[in-house]
């Protein structure tokens, strides 16, 4: 969890403070972040190396543009979803993470 929040402060997604009173908040507005730019940001995408050196059957290959259709239909429902929609509402996780007294 460290190395993703790290990565996400490098990426301007999140402010960080380091210290006894330090903590992580959201760089802009959880409804104008979407979950989309996040994946594409952290996640290596390419689920095969398609490349002619690689793989001798790519000219022929139908898989991999049925790949790529896959890929952008994942990303497009991912951006269609924002950080603030995934905590709207959401007690069990405000329950998950209150801290304990």
């Amino acid at each position: 969890m460290v190395k993703v929040v790290n990565r996400l402060g490098q990426l301007g997604y999140l402010h960080t403070v380091r210290g006894k009173n330090g903590g992580v908040r959201l760089s802009k507005p959880a409804e104008k972040i979407s979950v989309g730019e996040i994946v594409r940001a952290l996640e290596p995408l390419d689920l095969v190396n398609c490349s002619v050196e690689f793989c001798h059957i790519t000219p022929a290959c139908r898989l991999k543009n049925k790949l790529a259709q896959a890929k952008l239909a994942f990303l497009a429902e991912l951006d269609g979803c924002t950080i603030q929609d995934l905590l709207a509402d959401n007690s069990e996780l405000l329950i998950l993470l209150a801290r304990p007294e």
